[in-house]
């Protein structure tokens, strides 16, 4: 690891708790930020503690620029002012420690650490084997190759007829049912005659650039190939098909999961026939917000259950369900109930401006104890 701290003295004192646990091993110590962006790439450090107000660069620019050269470390902030926090977890940072330093608070941050560090090695293990494509529609729709390069589809029904086969990868799709979902306002001989068309450019366009996915004739149907990659809604769905209550044995593997959803399905890609499975996604995406961050409250982690529950409400302001149980999670806190009425007052607001509606009645009923 690496610390950067603008005063000697308190770098001085960091080293000396720091170096007290046994599962850190700091590799540089720097006042000057600039000389630690400098040694960066030499040092090759997991993890970078970094102080938020120095003259030279503020710890928020210094953490940007750290990760654009290595995206995997681990950014630690150390700072005497509380209004950095919001600010310090756009980075975003896995912690936020306010001085002075203490053992307590380097053995809680290293356990997340530890963490953060296991789950990025399982992903590592399951990418380092052979580079295929990558996949992604949830959030969005994109594809690289093998050699990171955004595959590019000729016409937009191409890509469309691509989508859908994703959604169901391996299976055979007749060809009436792609021209009813894609051709259904023309008549039936010119509808055949563009998926046709379009069957053709896609097999063209994967022939050209994927090695891991083509498009196969089967009878009256087209089966998309994919025994030898997986998209992230695959991922997903799979998943949560078969996964068993958030224990310590799975928790990683499923905050894994939790990260693979981006956003709705193909993002703001407007496919009539998508609809039905986007709520599905989100449904089951609820669902696993609600259970990790049950499971961080039931071991008393409240900081990992609100950094859960605010991700999902990142994609997802105005979820009742989860908007509540982000306010009871606050009011288990005495310190937090003025946290708690201004995240209240800007959901009722958020509610107003966005529905024209107000909070559920259990809600208003739960708020009404901290008027």
């Amino acid at each position: 690891m690496m610390i950067v701290e603008d005063e000697q003295l308190i770098l001085n004192l960091m080293k000396i708790v720091i170096e007290r646990n046994k599962q850190l091993t700091i590799v540089g110590c720097f006042t000057n930020p600039l000389q630690a962006l400098a040694e960066l790439p030499s040092l090759k450090p997991d993890v970078a503690f970094l102080d938020i107000e120095m003259p030279e660069m503020m710890g928020l620019e210094l953490a940007e620029k750290v990760l654009e050269v290595d995206e995997d470390i681990q950014i630690v902030f150390t700072t005497a002012y509380e209004q950095y926090a919001i600010e310090a977890f756009k980075v975003p940072a896995v912690d936020y420690i306010l001085k002075p330093i203490t053992p307590e608070e380097i053995e809680r941050v290293t356990n997340r650490l530890l963490k953060n560090h296991n789950h990025m090695r399982v992903i590592k293990d399951k990418t380092s084997q052979i580079q295929k494509e990558s996949i992604f529609c949830l959030g969005t729709f994109e594809i690289r190759n093998e050699k990171r390069i955004v595959i590019k589809f000729p016409t937009r029904k191409t890509e469309e007829l691509l989508a859908y086969f994703l959604i169901h990868p391996n299976q055979v799709v007749s060809k009436w049912r792609l021209t009813e979902l894609l051709w259904a306002d023309i008549d039936g001989h010119r509808s055949i005659q563009n998926l046709y068309n379009t069957i053709y450019r896609l097999k063209k366009t994967l022939k050209e650039h994927s090695k891991w996915i083509t498009l196969k004739k089967v009878n009256e149907g087209y089966m998309l190939d994919m025994s030898n990659v997986k998209s992230d809604v695959d991922e997903f769905r799979e998943y949560l098909q078969y996964h068993s209550a958030i224990s310590e044995e799975n928790l990683v593997e499923s905050e894994r999961v939790f990260k693979l959803y981006k956003g709705p399905l193909f993002g703001l890609k407007d496919y009539i026939w998508k609809i039905g499975l986007e709520e599905q996604l989100e449904k089951q995406y609820s669902s696993l917000t609600q259970q990790i961050a049950h499971y961080y409250y039931s071991k008393g982690e409240f900081d990992e259950a609100e950094k859960i529950l605010k991700t999902f409400l990142s994609l997802y302001p105005l979820h009742d369900k989860l908007n509540l149980m982000l306010l009871k999670l606050y009011s288990s806190d005495p310190d937090e109930l003025n946290l708690l009425r201004s995240y209240y007052d800007d959901y009722v607001k958020l509610l107003q401006k966005e529905l024209g509606a107000t909070p559920p009645l259990e809600t208003q009923h739960f708020m009404r104890r901290f008027k």
